[in-house]
């Protein structure tokens, strides 16, 4: 592709950042403008060559971008778009990163728009939030929602296209009804129900906290959503608020049934209600990203003992695997090993197995 002359970045959080990142280790464009609430996280980035302009305001310095990214709650996305919209140039491609469309389209709707709006969403992202964590990796082999509308130039969505690409994720056109009834059912209701499985052990626990100190494994892993940022969330379900509100009604329809076969002691029902899970989980691609970033883990079976962690995790660095994260499993009734080690790429988990394997230890894919 022809290198872009300048691309913006409004809001230099997880996403801004590793957008910022990634975009920088492409190499395809010349120069990365930023704006953020943070003069920290502008100041880092700009020490870290990640951008090469800071700018103190969504104002003129964006005057000159050919793809300005928007990256902050979806509350304000709709405002920040018709400001830049009068500062920039018209072949301008706004585009943001906000998990709903339709309230942004209704908005710009009657709107008098001289550069070229295109919606997007990464399927990709951390409970953990802020420039600190963003990473240029973030985006791999993730799917990349693209959401245009029917007077979207074909060579502009295409050469956003091209720019997904180049960070490494995998652009998916899909209109915004689409694309809001689909991330109510795969990210937003999952993300109430983390923060509800977690209010309701907190209610639940006994004096002495026994939940508390118990939960891991899979509650963790199904509750670990529900670390992400509150503001960002609270934005999210106001403004897809009624298909939240539909998916939300199946859910309590299929655990109302649930409870009514559980009540009964409906042996049969309460058996299809876990088998028709499992069937349908076991379809799911282990190489197709959702909106949580997928990770690789391996389990090792050794003793719990000092030493462990550091001794495994030198095996792996001296032979230059990257690991994402590494400890001791301390609740294992849902677990076959000790210790648990996860990457953020299916290479680097093979080749731990194949490493610690020859070293003598016993280890298998989790």
């Amino acid at each position: 592709m022809t290198k872009i002359d300048e691309i913006g970045i409004v809001g230099l959080g997880l996403i801004g950042g590793s957008l910022a990142k990634a975009i920088k280790k492409s190499q395809i464009c010349n120069k990365v403008i930023a704006y953020d609430k943070s003069i920290d996280s502008l100041k880092q980035a700009l020490e870290d060559r990640v951008i090469d302009e800071i700018a103190y305001d969504v104002d003129n310095t964006f005057g000159c971008c050919d793809i300005i990214f928007i990256c902050i709650p979806v509350s304000h996305i709709g405002g920040t778009i018709k400001k830049l919209n009068s500062l920039v140039k018209s072949e301008c491609i706004l585009t943001d990163v906000g998990s709903t469309k339709s309230g942004i389209l209704s908005e710009l709707k009657e709107y008098p728009m001289k550069c070229t709006y295109i919606g997007g969403h990464p399927m990709a992202g951390s409970e953990r939030d802020g420039y600190k964590s963003a990473k240029y990796y973030l985006f791999e082999n993730a799917y990349y929602v693209l959401v245009p509308d029917k007077s979207t130039e074909s060579a502009k969505l295409e050469l956003l296209k091209e720019v997904v690409t180049a960070i490494g994720a995998l652009p998916v056109i899909i209109d915004s009804e689409k694309h809001d009834y689909a991330t109510a059912a795969i990210s937003h209701v999952p993300h109430v129900l983390a923060s509800a499985l977690v209010n309701m052990v907190k209610a639940s626990d006994t004096d002495n906290g026994y939940m508390h100190m118990l939960a891991a494994g899979g509650f963790k892993d199904i509750t670990r959503i529900a670390g992400s940022s509150p503001k960002v969330w609270e934005s999210i379900c106001l403004s897809n608020k009624e298909k939240i509100l539909k998916i939300i009604q199946t859910y309590e329809d299929i655990i109302a049934d649930f409870k009514r076969a559980l009540l009964q002691g409906d042996s049969r029902n309460i058996g299809e209600f876990f088998e028709t899970a499992r069937e349908y989980r076991s379809t799911f691609s282990d190489k197709a990203l959702g909106p949580i970033l997928k990770s690789y883990e391996v389990i090792v079976s050794v003793a719990d003992e000092p030493g462990i962690i550091a001794s495994i995790a030198g095996l792996l660095s001296s032979n230059s695997i990257n690991i994402k994260n590494i400890g001791i499993i301390n609740s294992r009734e849902m677990e076959e090993g000790v210790l648990e080690i996860s990457f953020y790429d299916e290479e680097s988990r093979k080749r731990c197995l194949e490493i610690v394997t020859k070293n003598g230890y016993q280890a298998f894919s989790k």
